[in-house]
């Protein structure tokens, strides 16, 4: 699955995909203009990529279970009244959820110092420049990840909490915590997208790929 270097370029690799609070698709080719004798670290730079790789996948992955929660609450609380059977899963489902989001920071963290890795090796400029572009990209991510991802989290944790003492005032403010939560975070998603896009932008214009 991992990306390679090599003289004639690179193949493509996945990034974060997102809808509504998660992280949108988006895709990149880097080529090396290699030639026999200038130096360039190309099995240096080969090996950081594989690395920042190996992070995205995993950041992806992380990604795709914190996409479902609000459907896999939904499963579980399907009744008027919860049961205490639903609120051991409803536990359950967020205290995995909090492990995913720790585990999202480090891929993210990694990624990012993956990434800026290739920036300090001997590589052309514009290569360069790129991973400075996918270096603010990631740095939007991580913001986007502590400032609402964990929020949200944290707030379906409020909203199991109040159900579990059948406290009905305290689960409808932090429903509405939920609401604002996934509402505000729209403008920082279109950071992120735009970052993304930035990236993308150069990427084409200075045909860096094929």
């Amino acid at each position: 699955m991992g990306s390679k270097w090599n003289e004639s370029g690179l193949s493509r690799p996945r990034a974060l995909r997102t809808a509504a609070f998660v992280i949108v698709a988006v895709a990149a080719l880097l080529l090396l203009a290699l030639t026999i004798g200038c130096g360039l670290q190309t099995e240096e730079a080969n090996k950081d990529l594989s690395k920042a790789n190996a992070h995205q996948q995993e950041a992806e992955a992380v990604i795709a279970r914190l996409k479902v929660l609000p459907n896999d609450w939904q499963t579980i609380f399907n009744t008027p009244t919860a049961t205490a059977a639903q609120i051991a899963n409803g536990r359950q489902l967020v205290a995995a959820r909090v492990a995913d989001l720790d585990v999202l920071d480090t891929a993210l963290k990694n990624w990012g110092l993956d990434n800026s890795a290739i920036r300090k090796l001997n590589v052309e400029q514009k290569v360069k420049d790129y991973v400075s572009l996918k270096a603010a990209s990631i740095k939007q991510w991580q913001q986007y990840s502590e400032m609402y991802l964990r929020p949200l989290v944290k707030a379906y944790g409020g909203l199991l909490d109040a159900i579990a003492l059948g406290r009905p005032v305290e689960q409808q403010a932090a429903a509405d915590s939920i609401k604002s939560i996934v509402s505000e975070s729209l403008t920082k998603l279109e950071d992120c997208r735009n970052a993304e896009k930035q990236a993308e932008s150069y990427f084409k214009a200075n045909k860096l790929g094929k």
